[in-house]
Formats: structure tokens, sequence, C-alpha cells
């Protein structure tokens, strides 16, 4: 269900947003437990996602993983991984609001919602 095609181009958190072929964009570090965890809990709600892991490829670069994690804190006002985002805005936080949001049913509105945008443009 994961994808990790997104372009090395790409310079900054919106703009990866903007390009992600799937609903959901998770941010992650390759050795974080809870990343692990919220990318099983999407697999297992077979939900579609894509992975940019911080810490391979050209974000593993200090400079360019400082940055990306910088971006992510203004956005978030968090400093943890992993950070869920369905479609280009939402936030819904890390894993334990991930697995909230899809026990109360917001997982599926906001994926609903994402779904509706994607056919209107």
């Amino acid at each position: 269900m994961s994808e990790t095609d997104l372009s090395p181009q790409t310079s900054d958190i919106n703009a990866l947003l903007g390009v992600s072929k799937t609903p959901v964009t998770v941010f992650t570090l390759s050795w974080c437990s809870y990343c692990h965890a919220v990318r099983q809990l999407l697999d297992h709600l077979k939900i579609a996602y894509t992975t940019v892991e911080l810490d391979t490829g050209e974000y593993a670069n200090p400079d360019r993983h400082q940055q990306m994690r910088r971006e992510l804190l203004e956005m978030t006002s968090s400093r943890t991984l992993p950070q869920v985002f369905v479609g280009a805005s939402h936030n819904i936080g890390g894993y334990t609001e991930t697995r909230q949001a899809a026990q109360s049913g917001k997982l599926q509105e906001l994926l609903n919602a994402q779904l509706v945008a994607r056919q209107q443009n």
C-alpha cells in the first residue's frame, strides 16, 4: 500500500504533499517504532499512503533533514514523528492521533473529503 516515489527534487513539505499520488502522506524515520506502527495501521486499514523517510536518501543529508524537520514543526507544532497528512493540508498528527481518528471515523471522513476534492480537480 505504501509508495515512496516522491520526486527527490521537491524541496519542501508543501510541495511533497502536493505531488503525492496517494490520499495519505506519512513523514517518518526508518528506525522509529511509532512510524512502523502507523504504517502497519494504515496497511491494516487498506489505506494507500506515501512514506517520506527523513533519514534516508536525499533527506539523510543533515542540512536537508533539519530543513524538513523545521518545516514540519512550523506546520504541525510538533517535533515528533510520524506526522500523517490527509491530502495536502490536513495534518492528523502522529500514531496515537491517527489510531484515534481511525477509531472515531474521523479518518474515513477526511479520506472521503479528499476523494471528493480529487474528483473535482
